[in-house]
């Protein structure tokens, strides 16, 4: 348990740590990072996505309450955010596609939290900045499982447990507006093959079989269309069907967001959307990965991340079918 014991209730946490650091949106508008700051879109009847800082939130409002899909790691009320797009309904729970800082920090400021019990032990396990934040994870939990339903009413979510970006990975569908909520397991800009290309398939298979009930990806880096479903799995045929090798060895990663200048008035400035990581350049140098470095302007990136970690780099990234597929090239079938 972490030193700073949850209660129903509390208050936002303390950012004053992190005033030196400027956060950049989309629009140019920068402010310290120890400021509140939310916006919110509406992406079909009843249903918000939240920039505020890391990956995308999203508020999906039933008859007469309103879940949020992960929580991020902005400063401020999030949940008080929330009531305030949905007037008149309960805002009290929080669902989380996986435990990785960028989805959970905020956590803590709804009553219950639900989950997957593979996600449960590092649930509050920090990286970069937020390492010297004290974040409670001492909140009621409830485990979900594959198959299970959120009974939102007039609305019910199906659970999935498809494991791909991280293991105890959940993804909700909303067949009602043909919405799936994918967290980091699928987007637009690329896929990442982290087991092998073969359980990789399998998982494409299973989300493929569902494509009748989806248009849209709701992910933690933004909206996709579900056409990137078909073309992933086509890829991951394609690689499986004697391709291994056609995949480029050196090539550009794929970026999220960053922002206009690396500095302002002295003092860092960062993007609002997206992990900043461009700290890790030195690193990977120092590791031997200055070329991937070369390639992406010199700086780090969440891709390039992988590198210094125990799987190692991505070694193959296929260009095929409109869409790009990355993966180890020893890693194709099941061991």
């Amino acid at each position: 348990m972490s030193e700073l014991k949850w209660k129903k209730g509390m208050g936002p946490l303390d950012f004053s740590m992190f005033h030196d650091i400027l956060v950049e949106d989309f629009d140019g508008n920068v402010q310290p990072m120890d400021e509140p700051y939310f916006k919110a879109t509406e992406i079909a009847p009843d249903t918000w996505q939240i920039l505020s800082q890391g990956d995308f939130q999203y508020v999906i409002a039933g008859d007469d309450e309103a879940i949020v899909i992960d929580s991020g790691n902005g400063c401020g009320d999030l949940r008080g955010f929330v009531q305030s797009l949905v007037p008149g309904k309960k805002v009290y729970r929080l669902f989380n596609t996986h435990n990785h800082a960028d989805h959970t920090v905020n956590n803590y400021q709804f009553d219950v939290v639900y989950m997957h019990r593979d996600c449960y032990e590092d649930r509050a396990k920090m990286f970069m900045d937020w390492e010297k934040l004290t974040v409670p994870d001492d909140y009621p939990v409830v485990f979900l499982e594959d198959g299970d339903v959120i009974n939102l009413k007039g609305r019910p979510l199906e659970v999935y447990n498809i494991d791909e970006h991280c293991k105890g990975s959940l993804q909700f569908l909303d067949r009602k507006n043909r919405i799936f909520f994918v967290g980091d397991e699928l987007n637009d800009h690329f896929f990442d093959s982290r087991i092998s290309v073969e359980h990789s398939y399998r998982n494409l298979k299973r989300w493929a079989s569902l494509r009748d009930a989806y248009d849209i990806m709701c992910a933690g880096n933004g909206i996709a269309d579900a056409v990137y479903v078909d073309r992933y799995l086509q890829a991951a045929e394609y690689i499986l069907s004697g391709h291994e090798n056609e995949g480029v060895e050196w090539y550009e990663p794929y970026e999220d967001h960053i922002a206009s200048a690396r500095e302002k008035d002295g003092k860092r400035l960062i993007t609002r959307r997206g992990p900043n990581m461009e700290d890790l350049a030195e690193p990977l140098i120092a590791a031997g990965y200055g070329k991937a470095v070369e390639l992406n302007h010199g700086r780090g990136c969440f891709c390039l991340m992988r590198k210094l970690g125990p799987d190692g780099p991505f070694d193959r990234q296929l260009e095929k079918f409109d869409c790009k597929f990355c993966y180890y090239v020893n890693r194709i079938w099941d061991k």
